[in-house]
């Protein structure tokens, strides 16, 4: 059974792959992320627990769906360049000027409430992160509305390097729009944050053909130099205590629990006798608004999940996880449904340009994280705030049109 998966996703890579849909188009991403996991599964499977074969079977199954919406797109489908290239997206600079100086001045802001958190020791010492990390993840804290800084940061970084590119903008003012981004990066303390900031800067550059396979390449390696540098300062997989053997073996650890323990929690999961939620982990975010205004009085399902032994530790479940807890054995279907809106997104992209194409950038993300959690409705929130800054930060492709009509 295990064998029939790997099949089915590798075919579903290649037949992504082709140039008649296109470079970075969703479902060569979505195969392209799901193959490496569960080829490393497969591998090293005797040094984890068994999976039910009923759950290898449901996912296969989600699996062949997502092939087969790939097959009817590709079959309709002409690969074609966003219309007019750079010529779709026209910044308003001015607004983007102002929204880099109020990011700015939040640092300093964010800085003070983190290391309140971290119980005032210093946020960039090994004990202080590890304080701040812990204060975050286990004791609910948060920075309050300062987080929404961090988005618009992200927003801003992502538009000055496509200024950069598009008309050779100041490397230092793109360098400076980097180092804000990523102090906000480092304090969120996750290690994911990187890897959206690198969705919106380097996905509309491959949308409009100025980097390719070596660039992502380079932003891999990367986000993987700190996925290390978070492990040492958080001292999970990576110590300068000890030896280079020691490390590489407690990072290997570090990666099993992060890619395909996931995977193997959720085969667990799926063992267990549960009620249907009915949307209370979908929707979240809509639920935890209402409880906060006094609408309802029951609090929204907890986003921290329970430990689960694979037999590494782990509380992330992939992407299926909150459709199975609301629907069960349907939920499983929902992510493969999904990939429907991102095709619909990366054709608009490539149809229309302009903003589109940062909605695209951002649609990677949730897409490339389905292997370690869902991102798309828990994180509600931070999708609309990026459309939003999008919209107001960018003319509208048509107007754009019409000036050069």
């Amino acid at each position: 059974m295990f064998e029939a998966l790997l099949a089915l996703t590798a075919i579903g890579l290649s037949v992504a792959s082709g140039k008649r849909l296109g470079f970075g188009n969703p479902f060569q991403i979505y195969f392209f992320t799901w193959l490496p996991i569960l080829g490393a599964l497969y591998v090293f499977r005797r040094t984890f627990i068994d999976i039910p074969v009923e759950f290898l079977f449901l996912i296969l199954t989600a699996k062949a769906a997502a092939l087969l919406l790939l097959l009817v797109v590709r079959m309709e489908f002409t690969n074609r360049t966003a219309i007019n290239g750079y010529a779709s997206i026209r910044p308003r600079t001015n607004l983007i000027d102002v929204a880099q100086l109020l990011v700015c001045l939040a640092m300093p802001l964010a800085y003070l409430r983190a290391k309140e958190l971290a119980g005032g020791e210093d946020i960039f010492t090994v004990l202080g992160y590890i304080a701040l990390r812990s204060a975050m993840t286990e004791g609910g804290g948060q920075v309050g509305f300062l987080a929404y800084f961090s988005i618009l940061s992200y927003v801003v970084t992502s538009l000055t390097m496509l200024a950069y590119k598009r008309s050779g903008a100041s490397s230092f003012r793109l360098l400076f729009s980097f180092f804000v981004s990523l102090f906000y990066v480092y304090l969120s303390t996750g290690r994911t944050s990187l890897l959206l900031l690198f969705s919106l800067t380097l996905i509309p550059l491959v949308m409009l053909e100025v980097i390719r396979l070596k660039g992502l390449a380079m932003a891999l390696l990367l986000v993987a130099a700190t996925f290390i540098f978070v492990a040492a300062m958080t001292a999970k997989g990576v110590s300068v205590e000890v030896g280079l053997f020691e490390n590489a073996a407690s990072l290997v650890q570090s990666l099993r629990a992060y890619t395909v323990a996931p995977f193997l929690a959720m085969s667990e999961l799926f063992q267990t006798d549960r009620k249907m939620e009915w949307g209370a982990n979908m929707f979240r975010f809509l639920l935890s608004v209402l409880h906060t205004l006094g609408v309802i009085d029951s609090a929204p399902p907890a986003l921290i999940r329970d430990y689960v032994f694979v037999p590494d530790p782990t509380n992330v479940y992939t992407v299926y996880d909150v459709y199975f807890r609301d629907f069960s054995y349907v939920g499983i279907f929902i992510p493969p449904a999904i990939l429907a809106l991102h095709w619909w997104l990366y054709r608009r992209a490539r149809k229309t340009g302009g903003r589109w194409i940062f909605y695209y950038a951002a649609s990677v993300y949730p897409l490339v994280m389905q292997f370690f959690q869902d991102q798309y409705f828990s994180l509600l929130s931070i999708w609309i705030q990026i459309g939003f800054w999008f919209f107001v930060f960018l003319a509208p492709a048509e107007d754009v049109r019409l000036r050069h009509a």
